[in-house]
């Protein structure tokens, strides 16, 4: 009894010194990986996946820069685009924030949160439905798969109503001829409701 006390101890002191010295400080560290898992227990994947789609519908953002951006102003890490197709994208999230979290729980880790904020973004972006999933793990990031379906479109009234915010700080998002030429999405959803 007093050895698994000690032990606790220990776990406790530990805990708080990496939470305290984390880039995420001591009140999000806590809040994020202990709190919410104590509360939402063998959930906690899912649950925070679905609260990350609900925070990207409080921030939408339209553009790619203005994501990473976003990313890191949330403490969610440092966010790049590494593969881009018609039917799938694969980001990944490092940065010192994930250095920590994962040195600190490795497997145990729920990026729950950043998967859902993740889909629903880029949701938004394409009008088409998004799932994300972690698919690998490093020591010093993460990548995150996100699958879609061009032909299945996104039906969610919210997606048709949205307004994008534009985070201070974003670079601005070049664009190809074509793309000037393209109306934005909200545009378009605009003028095929005139019809």
């Amino acid at each position: 009894m007093i050895a698994k006390k000690e032990q606790n101890e220990k776990m406790s002191q530990k805990l708080y010194d990496q939470l305290i010295n984390s880039p995420q400080g001591l009140n999000t560290g806590t809040l994020r990986d202990v709190i919410l898992p104590a509360i939402l227990g063998k959930e906690t994947d899912e649950m925070l996946y679905w609260i990350g789609k609900d925070l990207a519908r409080q921030y939408p953002v339209a553009t790619t820069n203005d994501l990473v951006t976003l990313t890191q102003q949330l403490a969610f890490g440092d966010l790049t685009l590494v593969k881009k197709t018609t039917t799938s994208q694969i980001w990944r999230l490092g940065g010192p924030v994930i250095i920590n979290r994962v040195s600190r729980d490795n497997e145990e880790t729920s990026f729950g949160l950043e998967c859902g904020f993740l889909a629903q973004e880029v949701e938004f972006q394409l009008n088409t439905i998004v799932e994300a999933k972690v698919n690998d793990r490093h020591h010093d990031y993460v990548e995150i798969l996100l699958e879609n379906d061009p032909q299945t479109k996104s039906s969610s009234e919210r997606n048709e109503l949205v307004t994008f915010i534009h985070p201070q700080g974003a670079p601005a998002e070049k664009q190809s001829e074509d793309e000037k030429e393209k109306p934005s999405r909200l545009a378009r959803l605009k003028h095929s409701k005139r019809k």
